[in-house]
């Protein structure tokens, strides 16, 4: 059963004909007219028709969430579904907000009743609904429209545009559940120009690296990259995509099997999207062209490009649109350009620094030198509403299509010229929140491409000379100096080891891949100070590693000796290091010597001396980097005992022993002389 609610009456219509040139718009009893403010949620809308052509059909699938709400409708003999058209929206996609978050504004202009008992309901227990539909758009003589009085389905629009359309749940004339949504009257017969839109998502730069060398994918994370995934297997060549090279990095060096899935179905993604370059991880332009680190920006740059092209070998990035996530000022935008970039999209939060505008889809440039930047501006309206999780995605994406298309459509009616302007759809990071939404989107705008354009952002048009130069606030960078002059500092000092520790080492990767993970504007302050305390401790091992125990006693057993240092390395790197030894009691073939002293072991140096005097004296060690220029560890003091006879007392005891050789031989004289004598007497008392 349906029951027409419009009355015609054809000396009113006549009048408001002869009165105005806009097209009639029918209202309805007051009864008709009541709105929502008493309905309580209930009606959920998941499928319709958003485009409507000439002599089209509205198409509704719902269903009745509140089991209680549904017993009464198939129950209750006087409970009706009525369809409701609103006004045409004329005041572009404020227009349509306005209706969204005031459902008091919604005034039906047309409706029909559907006795609920007689509705079709399909397997899955939701309803459908059908109504023709047709335009009120000639007067005829008689007074009616040109739509039949006796066609009761038939819902008449006003001309092409933007309708609200509500369906709501009627028990004895009251209104118990209602859902609103819109839809687009076409006419295919006119020649229009469409409106450039660019969708794009992104997967902003994370850290996955952890402070023993391993990287680790969070759940935020994988959670990001399994939704920008579920949106590029379907609609990967609508989309603008730029990824994280830190994040892929560090996804294909997770060693969970999961997260190596999860790469493989990305990879095979990304190869259907349009893929955007970035840098390596998020580092400031405004703040490295400020602070001197150009050359750094420019290294993570080309890191970034490389990471990308080596893991998406079947995606060529492009490599001159910059999508700034945080403000820039003229030094960020000299160095863009300076660097190629010929175009660059705010993000909201880089956006908002530029304060707010009337119309973020009108051209934009900036200009650095005799270079001109195209810029574009985010729209902050579509970013809460892109972010939409807990509602009905059919009915998100239809609100959001009818924003586009009524502002496109309030463009032309200012006359403005829809081409020229871009709106750039994105969340408040880029990230991909609800795929779904954004799928359905997509479905809505590709199916009138008459009236609106889906681009990429390889197809960003050339500058334009008189497009609107905004002005450039001056950005704070106190905190970009800060980090990277603590960065620089840290460098510095782990550069004193690169003639000690082989530059083959893989210490240098992990210490560097660590200065770089800290320069990221997304790194947080104690992170930052865990990696660097980590690495001032390594950096301090390696440097006290090599040691000679303090305490030793050389002896020397004569004028010359050597002395025999046996240096011990605790440390997994072969170190070279240079060793200085200095005695003022010593005379040394070499003071200096450098030696390589391998890992976990030791090597002695054996040093030439020469004593200068004797007795307990000490000996001073100390240990420096392989070129001298700095000292490892504190000086280490051993002694030495000399035992041989120097100087007077070699004197001395020349003299001591002539004397007794003197002795000696006057002895061996006066005992010879005797037994001569003795033999001499018995040879004569013999004769």
């Amino acid at each position: 059963m349906i029951m027409r609610l419009k009355t015609l009456i054809a000396p009113i219509l006549m009048a408001v004909a002869i009165s105005t040139a806009t097209p009639l718009i029918l209202t309805l009893p007051a009864e008709a007219q009541r709105t929502q403010e008493i309905a309580a949620p209930g009606l959920k809308l998941s499928a319709q028709n958003f485009h409507i052509y000439t002599s089209g059909t509205l198409r509704f699938i719902f269903s009745v969430d509140d089991s209680n709400l549904l017993n009464k409708l198939l129950t209750v003999k006087n409970s009706v579904i009525r369809v409701s058209i609103g006004a045409r929206v004329t005041g572009g996609d404020q227009e349509v907000r306005d209706l969204i978050s005031n459902p008091s504004l919604f005034v039906a202009t047309d409706s029909v009743d559907f006795a609920t008992q007689s509705l079709l309901r399909k397997q899955d227990g939701q309803f459908e609904i059908t109504a023709l539909t047709g335009d009120l758009s000639v007067v005829m003589g008689n007074g009616l429209t040109s739509g039949s009085q006796n066609d009761l389905k038939k819902i008449e629009f006003s001309g092409p545009g933007i309708y609200p359309i509500r369906i709501e749940s009627l028990i004895n004339k009251v209104v118990r559940a209602n859902v609103t949504s819109f839809v687009n009257r076409v006419d295919l017969s006119t020649r229009i120009e469409p409106m450039p839109v660019n969708l794009l998502v992104t997967l902003d730069s994370t850290n996955t690296l952890q402070l023993d060398g391993s990287h680790v994918i969070s759940e935020l994370t994988r959670e990001k990259i399994s939704q920008l995934v579920s949106l590029l297997e379907l609609d990967g060549p609508l989309v603008s995509t730029q990824v994280s090279p830190q994040v892929i990095d560090g996804l294909s060096k997770s060693e969970k099997p999961a997260d190596q899935e999860l790469l493989l179905r990305l990879t095979n993604a990304i190869s259907k999207t349009n893929l955007i370059a970035t840098s390596y991880l998020a580092f400031d332009p405004s703040g490295a062209s400020q602070t001197q680190h150009e050359k750094e920006f420019n290294a993570l740059v080309e890191l970034g490009q490389s990471t990308l092209s080596s893991r998406f070998t079947s995606n060529v990035a492009v490599s001159d649109v910059w999508i700034a996530r945080t403000p820039l000022d003229q030094f960020g935008v000299d160095l863009l350009a300076k660097s190629g970039y010929r175009s660059i999209i705010m993000l909201p939060a880089a956006g908002a620094a530029l304060g707010s505008f009337d119309n973020t889809a009108r051209p934009y440039r900036l200009v650095s030198g005799a270079k001109t930047v195209s810029l574009f501006v985010v729209d902050p309206t579509y970013v809460p509403q892109l972010g939409e999780t807990k509602n009905s995605s059919f009915i998100a994406a239809s609100a959001i299509a009818a924003q586009l298309l009524a502002q496109r459509s309030k463009i032309e009616s200012d006359g403005g010229t829809p081409s020229l302007k871009r709106t750039v759809l994105t969340t408040q990071d880029g990230a991909v929140l609800n795929s779904n939404l954004i799928h359905e989107i997509l479905l809505i705008l590709k199916r009138v491409p008459q009236q609106i354009s889906i681009q990429t952002l390889s197809d960003l048009p050339e500058p334009r000379q008189d497009a609107y130069k905004p002005d450039l606030r001056v950005k704070d960078i106190s905190q970009f100096e800060i980090r990277m002059k603590n960065i620089d500092l840290l460098r510095a000092d782990l550069n004193k080891l690169n003639s000690t520790l082989d530059q083959n080492s893989n210490t240098w990767e992990i210490w560097n891949e660590r200065l770089m993970v800290m320069s990221s504007d997304t790194l947080t302050k104690t992170q930052r100070e865990e990696f660097a305390t980590q690495t001032r401790n390594e950096l301090k091992s390696l440097r006290t590693a090599v040691t000679l125990e303090e305490g030793t006693t050389f002896t020397f057993g004569s004028r010359k000796s050597q002395l025999r240092l046996d240096l011990k390395n605790s440390s997994n790197e072969d170190l070279t290091i240079q060793v200085k030894v200095e005695s003022p009691k010593l005379k040394l073939d070499r003071s200096t010597a450098v030696i390589e002293v391998p890992a976990n072991g030791s090597n002695e140096l054996v040093i030439n001396a020469v004593a200068l005097s004797n007795g307990l004296f000490p000996v001073g060690v100390r240990i420096f980097t392989a070129d001298g220029s700095s000292q490892l560890g504190k000086k280490i003091e051993i002694s030495a005992r000399v035992n041989a006879i120097a100087g007077l007392g070699q004197v001395v005891t020349g003299v001591a022993l002539l004397l007794l050789l003197t002795w000696w031989a006057a002895h061996f004289r006066r005992k010879y002389r005797t037994q001569v004598s003795d033999e001499s007497r018995v040879l004569r008392s013999d004769a």
